[in-house]
């Protein structure tokens, strides 16, 4: 609610909590909520420092401030690992991949898709051999409905569980490229913040432009 109601969406953590939010927000399946925190464009958000022109994450989400100068206070690092954390969450949420035995021997593939993205891949070299994953959404089934590509690179001598966005059920495949196709329903989008009176002028990202903007 205070993601929604008070900060509109903007990032309010550090070190410490970064790393965490994501995975919290998809574990209660808010993962919407997450997608537009990372599509937030004003500080303090991850694409902040990318319409300053940065092509490393920062250590701080303003070491360069919006008249283009340098932070004159402390921890002004232009490259930093700490809130690039968000990279586990893009690696293990949009794309879906994550080890469930150690070495990967089996892994899993559970893409949650949000936001405006059409597309995603992601891949993992383990010790057996490339985990590779690839989805789309597509227009394409004659009702003109949108559908789910997914395609799974599988190493030999492992498994894969592969769950389907919206459907609690799974299966289990063994080495080879597989390759699905199904429907899709994807949620309302772009989530709203709750403002007391809310008036969308007061939200950063009008539905029409995150709607046509490719990041």
């Amino acid at each position: 609610m205070l993601i929604r109601q008070r900060n509109k969406f903007k990032i309010a953590t550090g070190f410490a909590g970064t790393p965490y939010l994501g995975h919290a927000l998809t574990k209660v399946g808010k993962s919407n909520i997450f997608y537009r925190m990372l599509l937030h464009r004003e500080c303090p958000s991850w694409l902040y420092p990318v319409t300053m022109g940065a092509t490393t994450i920062w250590e701080r989400w303003n070491s360069m401030l919006p008249d283009g100068s340098i932070n004159p206070g402390d921890m002004t690092s232009f490259n930093h690992y700490a809130l690039g954390s968000v990279a586990s969450w893009m690696h293990q949420t949009i794309c879906g991949l994550k080890p469930v035995d150690a070495g990967w021997k089996t892994f899993k593939v559970e893409p949650v898709p949000g936001g405006n993205l059409q597309w995603a891949e992601a891949e993992y070299h383990s010790v057996y051999g490339k985990c590779r994953v690839r989805w789309e959404i597509k227009n394409k089934d004659e009702k003109n409905q949108q559908v789910f590509w997914l395609e799974v690179v599988v190493p030999l001598n492992t498994k894969c569980q592969v769950h389907f966005p919206g459907s609690k059920d799974s299966i289990i495949v063994g080495s080879g490229i597989r390759e699905w196709e199904v429907g899709y329903h994807p949620e309302d989008w772009p989530v709203r913040a709750l403002l007391p009176p809310f008036k969308p002028a007061d939200d950063e990202l009008p539905a029409d432009e995150v709607l046509q903007h490719e990041w």
